[in-house]
């Protein structure tokens, strides 16, 4: 993981929707809400190149109660838990 953003998510949200967006799909506005950046389009479209480049993707999180997120990451995995009897 390269960097999340949480914001409002507390203990009893439900989780809405996840959207896994690929490299190509990262937008000049994920990297400003991922990093915090204000007006410096500069700044921000140099991260998203770089982003692009180390073929970083984006996992979007909307939950109840306005709580969302995203994270920047360049790989995942899904596995199932082994439940010990």
């Amino acid at each position: 993981m390269q960097r999340p953003t949480l914001t409002d998510i507390k203990e009893g949200n439900i989780i809405l929707d996840l959207v896994l967006r690929g490299t190509e799909e990262l937008t000049h506005s994920d990297v400003r809400d991922l990093y915090g950046g204000g007006s410096d389009t500069s700044q921000v479209l140099s991260l998203l190149k770089t982003a692009k480049e180390q073929g970083l993707q984006v996992l979007e999180i909307n939950s109840s109660y306005d709580a969302q997120g995203l994270v920047l990451f360049q790989s995942w995995e899904l596995s199932q838990r082994q439940v010990q009897p």
